[in-house]
């Protein structure tokens, strides 16, 4: 499992490398989260999810992907899931990711969802965060900027990189064995 960084995003993905399901809300906040947050092609999100769910449905699964990359007949574009919102609405106390996250029962249920620094640091920040994270050390400047850049990179070659396993492409997982990816 590719670890976000987020909970729930990563409890979603847990449960459905788990189980082969995840729920319409978290395929959306996934999606949402893959797409406008770590700027992953939307195609890569779908495909990973076909070879996943036990439910799979082309027409749902592209439907869902397309929503959420704002392409296809959707008039709105820029469709964004904000997590701490979805999080707050759909797990207020944080048993959703507390099932799936074992290491997140210990916190108090009011920073399960965003227990900074009792969870393991978040290397691409939120496009809306809803005012759960500080903001990046030195992002105004230059060097701030390049940091951030680096830090995202190196997040969307460890998801390419699972995907390639998971599909089981040696070629392409080996371009990024140097990677910390966690599956």
């Amino acid at each position: 499992m590719v670890k976000t960084r987020y909970p729930l995003i990563d409890a979603n993905m847990k449960e459905l490398l788990a189980t082969g399901f995840m729920s319409n809300r978290g395929r959306q906040i996934v999606c949402s989260f893959l797409v406008q947050d770590m700027g992953i092609d939307w195609r890569m999100g779908a495909e990973w999810f076909e070879t996943c769910l036990l439910d799979y449905d082309p027409a749902s699964n592209y439907g869902n992907w397309t929503y959420g990359a704002g392409v296809g007949n959707d008039p709105r574009e820029d469709r964004y899931f904000s997590i701490p919102k979805q999080a707050k609405t759909y797990d207020p106390d944080g048993e959703y990711v507390a099932y799936w996250l074992p290491e997140l029962r210990s916190l108090a249920k009011e920073i399960r969802n965003f227990p900074g620094a009792s969870y393991i640091k978040q290397i691409v920040p939120l496009k809306f965060d809803g005012g759960n994270q500080k903001e990046i050390s030195g992002s105004t400047s230059r060097q701030g900027r390049r940091m951030f850049t680096e830090d995202r990179n190196n997040a969307v070659a460890c998801v390419d990189n699972a995907f390639a396993k998971c599909s089981g492409d040696d070629t392409k997982a080996s371009k990024y064995a140097g990677q910390n990816v966690i599956l």
